[in-house]
């Protein structure tokens, strides 16, 4: 019984990491091509960021409960690969999460024009999203193997 419970956060915990992380470079990559969105876009972030956090505290949680549960072999290897990108998710997760309020604090006002460092911080988000995105994707093709 505890196996399926674990199992099934495990899934949700996928599907709340990988289907935020992908809502959000769709949405960040609408915003890209629209620049009028990017108000709106900030303000939907935070709350997409929620289920990616949920989602890798599922992940996480439900993890170190399948450890104690699963009774057949396993791929040691795989295994400590996934973790390491889960902890790499975390790291990265929470530099995303500083330059984003780094970007609210700096975004222009109506017509104003945006400053270098808001640009910059534009720009080292949307290249870690990216990353995490592809580590997202990662941790869930190695999911089905482990």
């Amino acid at each position: 019984m505890w196996l399926e419970i674990f199992r099934l956060l495990h899934d949700f915990g996928l599907i709340f990491g990988v289907g935020g992380v992908t809502i959000a470079a769709i949405i960040s990559s609408k915003a890209e091509k629209n620049p009028e969105l990017n108000s709106a876009v900030m303000k939907i972030i935070p709350t997409i960021s929620n289920f990616i956090w949920l989602g890798l505290i599922l992940l996480i949680i439900s993890g170190i409960g399948l450890m104690y549960f699963i009774t057949w072999p396993m791929n040691k290897g795989l295994l400590l690969s996934k973790h390491i990108l889960v902890v790499w998710i975390v790291i990265i997760g929470i530099f995303i999460g500083t330059r984003v309020r780094k970007m609210k604090r700096l975004m222009p006002k109506d017509k104003e024009k945006p400053s270098v460092e808001f640009l910059r911080t534009k720009k080292q988000l949307k290249a870690f999203s990216k990353i995490n995105l592809i580590l997202w994707y990662l941790v869930t093709i190695m999911s089905a193997f482990v």
